[in-house]
């Protein structure tokens, strides 16, 4: 099994650099694997996708050398564990008001004695069942991770049992979502938005976990002075948006109008 990028950072005070995935190509992902980021963002919330097309992105994480991250809401065991199986290294649980979700996750994603997860050791994960039980065991606890989203209000009054949790590695703010929910949607200075994130980072920080935050480059070293220090900063959709914005006023500069005519 390779090891994970993240997993070996969230034991140092290294800063994590994630992307997101908002196509379903997996040349784009290798593209952007090739810029260094330490794992990618594969959203299975917004987006339903069909289980092969899902494999074939993680395997192009694997391939760009970064960890493949799956944020999903399993209705079920089979759905969970089967991302596992097919390479999946981190799982982000979105939309989480209770700790006992947290724990059955864990259970799930976990060989024992950490959790209770199933053997069925001849998928890509398992180096094909080519890895004896026992390791196989060992380096999937030891190379999966589990990333808890802040979004709902319900969590944060947990926020330092959520953080104390053997399983759970990081508190990944979801800002929109949370701003949605406590009635601030677009303030995210807001200072009951901002307690919110000082209380984040001083959980995880109490516990020995890691904060995380989706934001933009420029942002990174604020967040990380507030004592975050996972960070996604990018996202497909925004390099297409950047890219095409771009060419659009790199054309208007020539004195060339992007645009059909009426």
């Amino acid at each position: 099994m390779i090891p994970s990028l993240i997993r070996k950072k969230l034991a140092t005070e290294d800063i994590i650099l994630c992307a997101k995935a908002s196509y379903q190509d997996p040349e784009i992902i290798g593209l952007m694997g090739t810029f260094g980021f330490d794992g990618l963002w594969i959203c299975l919330e917004h987006l339903r996708l069909d289980p092969a097309r899902v494999y074939s992105l993680l395997q192009a994480c694997a391939l760009g050398g970064m960890d493949a991250i799956v944020r999903v809401k399993p209705a079920n065991y089979p759905e969970l564990i089967s991302l596992l199986e097919a390479g999946a290294r981190g799982i982000m649980l979105p939309r989480v008001r209770d700790l006992d979700e947290v724990r059955e996750v864990i259970e799930a994603m976990k060989f024992p004695p950490e959790g209770r997860r199933g053997y069925d050791g001849v998928h890509a994960d398992g180096n094909f069942g080519r890895m004896a039980p026992a390791d196989y065991f060992a380096d999937a606890n030891r190379n999966t991770f589990l990333m808890v989203q802040i979004e709902e209000p319900e969590i944060i009054p947990q926020l330092n049992e959520l953080a104390a949790m053997p399983g759970v590695d990081v508190l990944f703010v979801g800002p929109g979502d949370l701003a949605l929910g406590l009635g601030k949607i677009g303030q995210p200075g807001h200072p009951e938005i901002q307690a919110v994130l000082r209380a984040v980072a001083a959980a995880c920080l109490r516990h020995g976990k890691v904060a995380g935050i989706p934001c933009l480059p420029n942002e990174v070293n604020q967040y990380r002075e507030m004592g975050f220090r996972l960070f996604n900063v990018v996202s497909g959709y925004r390099c297409m948006l950047n890219g095409l914005s771009q060419t659009q006023l790199e054309l208007q500069k020539a004195g060339i109008q992007l645009g059909r005519n009426s």
